[in-house]
């Protein structure tokens, strides 16, 4: 049975929030973040500690670029098992755009990606470049990797579609709206 991480919250007038919690290992952490988007970690060996082992600061841009490595917008740790979120019935995957895909080439507005399969892009992988929440005017090139979130059913559609060929696409597959 996995046991949920609970995150204690504090607001520190004059400076920002605290947030602090402990690790299924046993860990104890303590994140400042700053108004000025600063953040600070602190990790302690018990709890009751006053003086941290050690502490580490963060811009607001190397905060961001970790919190996308925790998340793994970047990278799959297990090519062939599925990140599966929130009770298992949301997922997120990475899927490949092939050269003969039919969104190859294609804006995701004019892809009605979307309204055809109900997942929405999170993030594109193009080479070493991350596009996070990319603008539905972003043209989906070949050899992108699709960040996508839907459930499993939604995303096994997206993933035909990323595969398959323009000659193979009926017209009546064409909706109307997309990623909004």
């Amino acid at each position: 049975m996995e046991v949920k991480m609970k995150i204690k919250t504090s607001d520190l007038p004059g400076i920002g929030k605290r947030h602090s919690f402990v690790t299924a290992e046993g860990d104890n952490f303590v994140v400042i973040t700053h108004h000025s988007g600063h953040r600070e970690l602190y990790h302690f060996s018990e709890s009751i500690e006053d003086e941290p082992d050690f502490t580490t600061k963060f811009t607001d841009e190397e905060a961001r670029q970790l919190g996308t490595i925790l998340l793994g917008a970047d990278y799959q740790p297990v090519s062939d098992d599925r990140v599966e979120m929130l009770l298992k019935n949301i997922r997120i995957e990475w899927l490949n755009i092939l050269p003969d895909s039919e969104l190859a080439n294609k804006k995701i507005i004019d892809s009605q990606i979307r309204s055809r399969t109900g997942t929405t892009i999170i993030g594109i992988q193009r080479g070493e470049k991350m596009i996070g929440s990319p603008d539905i005017e972003e043209v989906i090139l070949p050899g992108d990797i699709l960040m996508v979130i839907g459930n499993r059913e939604q995303t096994k559609k997206l993933e035909s579609l990323c595969k398959s060929c323009m000659q193979t696409t009926s017209s009546a597959d064409i909706g109307h709206d997309l990623n909004r």
